[in-house]
């Protein structure tokens, strides 16, 4: 049976994703991941084993949309 690759980009509320699979599918590197753990994304620990609720990223998302980031402009007007 051939693998389907995880569309790159989209994280589905609903899921549980572990940490690679996660930063795979968002395309984004360890220290983003990092950054976004330590301004209160959370990470949830089985068996030694680290995943991310997709519903925990989008809140994540919608709460640090409009905080204004270090080093960038904003480009809305």
């Amino acid at each position: 049976m051939p693998v389907i690759e995880d569309a790159v980009g989209i994280i589905n509320p609903d899921e549980l994703y572990t940490l690679k699979a996660f930063t795979r599918r968002l395309g984004i590197k360890a220290a983003t991941l990092r950054s976004a753990r330590r301004a209160g994304l959370k990470v949830y620990y089985a068996h030694k084993q680290a995943y991310v609720h997709g519903r925990d990223w989008i809140e994540y998302v919608l709460r640090t949309a409009n905080e204004p980031s270090s080093g960038a402009t904003s480009q809305r007007g």
